[in-house]
């Protein structure tokens, strides 16, 4: 094998990797709806349904705070606060306190 092609293979072996690193981090952020029916199943005391939220193409918009994250079905926000649950926005932390002060 010629220089070309040692670097060639080099090149796509680095890009293989970005790719499985990127869909790694994908699923880490947005796991597959049975994933998120597993963790906190309908029946949790802690998932409640959630307000301010918007219907939007193939998931919700949870207007809550100044981030207005998009979550598709069975994603968290960015606070990890919310969830999309089945098409309808959830609050994971109800029975407990969202913040508390020492």
């Amino acid at each position: 094998m010629n220089l070309q092609g040692r670097k060639a293979a080099a090149l796509w072996a680095v890009l293989a990797a970005c790719a499985a690193l990127g869909a790694s981090a994908l699923a880490a952020f947005y796991p597959p709806p049975s994933t998120f029916s597993f963790v906190y199943p309908s029946e949790h005391p802690g998932v409640r349904p959630g307000r301010f939220a918007v219907p939007a193409c193939n998931g919700v918009e949870c207007r809550l705070c100044p981030y207005e994250c998009f979550l598709p079905e069975g994603a968290v926000g960015r606070c990890k606060v919310r969830a999309n649950y089945g098409g309808r926005i959830k609050t994971l932390l109800h029975p407990g306190p969202a913040a508390a002060k020492h």
